[in-house]
């Protein structure tokens, strides 16, 4: 094994920024009608979202528009919108509907190489800037693809990719989920899927606000869920491109994109902060109201909000207001890579040592946390039955306020071993 130990202390304290000290339990979800839960899956054994356990035995579904598929058509990573109620625990619930839609779909260009410390690369798709995390965004197959691996390495230009992920305040697309659809985009026939606002409406040609460039030809669509085309108007695209460089799209469907949160008056969101004034005014990427978090309980307790922060927001829309009781932040801005020294399935933990002699680290997993497993792929509650000392795991989380221990936003179990790190603020 090699040892590339990028941040490593006696203990977590001078690797987490620790600004309080002091926990406060909180219970994930709220009910009663109306409600409305929005995020990535994290697991199945029914459906996890934003930390809850959906049963979904008598659940509708709707895949990309077709209402004929089913649970085992989704994966981590899917960024969903869940319909039903959350019971008085708080982590398990029943789902009425499950929705999935992708947010672009098109040719993988201008592909970078992964950064200094191999978490982040970006390309283009369709001139729109997608970023890619060697921890926190899942890959895809699709059946159709022939491609035996595909992942945050191997992906190539001109793969032909479906992408779901959350836009951040500069209108880059932050991959949750990516699909190989196929190893080449083919021009004149592999179908592409693009969401904006309609601008310069002139006959049946517009434009879509964000994409720079590309003109869309909707003579030949069907036009769905909208009156008619107008400017101004937050459409989904589905066409193949005219020219070579797909600045010219003949759509053959034009959707309108309906608002999934008419009809709630509860709420669990997750996504990326797109505007912040305070913490009684942000906005979330994909939600129609602002946010007042000013009487809201935070984990971990030392959270402090800012743009391009990912975070999940529970609380209810009062007056087109989502009054928020619980901020929980999503993103780890801490990573550790090590062996797995002991695990105890009954507390949701487990103790990893990234160097010999040092003290453990401990991690905490709950139902919101996103697992994948290469070795046996177990969800969370079987992964921690079954980890044992030597396995290698990949974490993302955030500091739990202990100074030795983080609370997992993402865990990963690698097939092999692979280089020890610890990252973190300093």
């Amino acid at each position: 094994m090699k040892n590339s130990i990028l941040f490593s202390s006696v203990t977590l304290t001078s690797a987490l920024l620790i600004a309080a000290c002091g926990d406060e339990t909180t219970t994930a979800g709220i009910g009663g009608s109306g409600y409305v839960s929005s995020g990535t899956i994290t697991g199945f054994g029914s459906i996890f979202v934003n930390g809850v356990e959906f049963e979904t035995t008598s659940s509708t579904f709707d895949v990309d528009d077709d209402t004929s598929l089913s649970e085992s058509d989704l994966a981590i990573g899917m960024r969903v919108v869940v319909t039903g109620s959350v019971n008085a625990d708080g982590i398990t619930g029943t789902a009425t509907s499950v929705t999935y839609d992708d947010e672009l779909q098109g040719p993988v260009s201008a592909l970078t190489l992964p950064d200094a410390d191999g978490i982040n690369r970006t390309f283009t798709v369709l001139g729109k800037t997608v970023r890619i995390n060697s921890t926190s965004t899942n890959f895809d197959i699709s059946s159709a693809a022939t491609a035996t691996t595909f992942d945050f390495n191997t992906i190539e230009n001109n793969d032909h990719v479906e992408i779901s992920g959350y836009f951040d305040s500069s209108g880059v697309l932050v991959a949750t989920r990516v699909e190989l659809k196929a190893l080449d985009f083919n021009t004149a026939s592999s179908i592409i899927e693009l969401k904006g606002t309609i601008t310069g409406l002139s006959n049946d040609s517009f434009g879509l606000e964000g994409f720079n460039g590309i003109t869309i030809d909707a003579s030949s669509a069907s036009i769905e869920d909208l009156p008619g085309l107008s400017d101004g108007a937050y459409v989904e695209v589905k066409g193949t491109c005219d020219d070579a460089s797909c600045t010219a799209i003949s759509a053959s469907r034009v959707e309108g994109e309906g608002d999934d949160f008419d009809n709630a008056s509860n709420v669990e969101i997750e996504g990326i902060i797109t505007r912040y004034a305070s913490d009684s005014d942000f906005d979330i990427d994909g939600f129609p109201f602002r946010i007042d978090a000013s009487n809201a309980q935070k984990e971990p307790t030392t959270l402090q909000l800012a743009v391009d922060m990912l975070v999940e927001v529970e609380g209810s829309i009062i007056n087109n207001v989502l009054v928020a009781t619980e901020v929980e932040q999503e993103d780890g801005e801490i990573k550790v890579a090590a062996i797995v020294e002991s695990a105890n399935s009954s507390a949701g933990t487990f103790e990893l040592r990234p160097v010999a002699g040092q003290p453990t680290i401990n991690v905490q997993i709950d139902t919101s946390t996103e697992i994948e497993d290469e070795v046996d792929n177990f969800n969370s509650a079987a992964l921690l039955d079954n980890l044992n000392p030597g396995d290698f795991i990949l974490v993302e989380g955030v500091d739990d306020g202990s100074g030795n221990g983080l609370i997992a936003k993402s865990v990963r179990r690698e097939d092999q071993v692979d280089d020890v790190i610890v990252q973190g603020i300093a």
